[in-house]
């Protein structure tokens, strides 16, 4: 092994990439969510049960039944909620008595993608019964979302996912556990508690759960510009006020502010007004204008 990667075998890690924010919306906007059709309603429900709910690639999905979700409202609005069963952390039995199934309620916003409403359509049209994943059938008169009695095949449910970013136009090493990624991932930028976390995605330790924190381009630019050697630009872009006029004459007879252009020391760009590189710069320094403690910031 330690030959192998001295020769650089072995050192990139083939993970699934995590669904960002903008490949979200990307999907929404192409129409590949939605509940227009038997296939973008089913392809949503499946997305959103690995993302809000934390089900595994395949195994939490193939003996998913109808019963599991119940959709309801309380105070706090719309939920969904989902009851587990058996799965890869919690098979029950004595060596599992002191572990707490997975129970999961998840309030809903309000509009034309209200995860509550999308999930009673699709269980009211599987009749609330039977197997989650059944077979779209095609459409016919005003009726748009209709399945069959047929289960979802397993390498069909194998490769929704794929199917799912395919048809949106993303790139990347997107599989089912995409899904699973993208709930850790998004709920860890958000700055959530590991235990709530843990909950969703039913891992049992903070070790495992870890593993599915990545890092978005966001956080890597920001790690990036505090690397970057100095932008010489960004510089003469910078005006900082170190201190005002403490002259006693503050104001004038009118009691009008005087002007601060004396009173103004500039770190690293000319006296405004004097160049033309200046030009773009706004004049703010107006007589009548007072400033304190101030650092103000222009774009190149």
């Amino acid at each position: 092994m330690k030959e192998l990667l001295s020769k650089g075998l072995g050192t990139k890690v083939r993970q699934a990439d995590p669904i960002l924010p903008e490949d979200e919306e990307k999907i929404w906007t192409s129409g590949v969510f939605g509940s227009h059709s038997s296939q973008a309603l089913q392809y949503t429900v499946f997305f959103y049960n690995c993302k809000i709910f934390g089900l595994r690639a395949f195994d939490e999905h193939r003996n998913l039944e109808c019963s599991q979700f119940e959709i309801g409202q309380d105070e706090q609005g719309k939920f969904i909620r989902f009851t587990g069963r058996s799965s890869k952390t919690y098979k029950g039995g004595l060596k599992h008595l002191q572990l707490t199934n997975k129970d999961l309620k998840h309030y809903c916003q309000e509009g034309e993608r209200c995860l509550a409403d999308l999930y009673r359509t699709y269980l009211d049209a599987l009749s609330n019964e039977g197997p989650f994943y059944r077979r779209p059938l095609a459409v016919s008169g005003i009726v748009c979302v209709r399945y069959g009695e047929k289960v979802l095949g397993v390498n069909k449910l194998k490769g929704l996912m794929k199917e799912i970013t395919g048809k949106a136009g993303l790139e990347g090493n997107f599989t089912n556990h995409s899904g699973k990624r993208t709930c850790a991932t998004q709920l860890y930028h958000a700055g959530i508690d590991e235990q709530e976390i843990m909950s969703r995605t039913g891992h049992r330790s903070e070790t495992a759960v870890r593993k599915y924190k990545r890092s978005n381009s966001v956080l890597q630019e920001r790690v990036s510009e505090v690397l970057n050697p100095p932008n010489t630009k960004k510089m003469k872009g910078e005006i900082t006020v170190l201190k005002m006029n403490e002259s006693e004459n503050l104001r004038d007879e009118n009691s009008k502010p005087a002007a601060v252009s004396d009173s103004v020391v500039t770190r690293g760009v000319p006296e405004i007004g004097s160049g033309s590189e200046n030009a773009e710069i706004p004049n703010i320094f107006k007589p009548g204008s007072v400033f304190n403690n101030c650092v103000f910031h222009f774009k190149p």
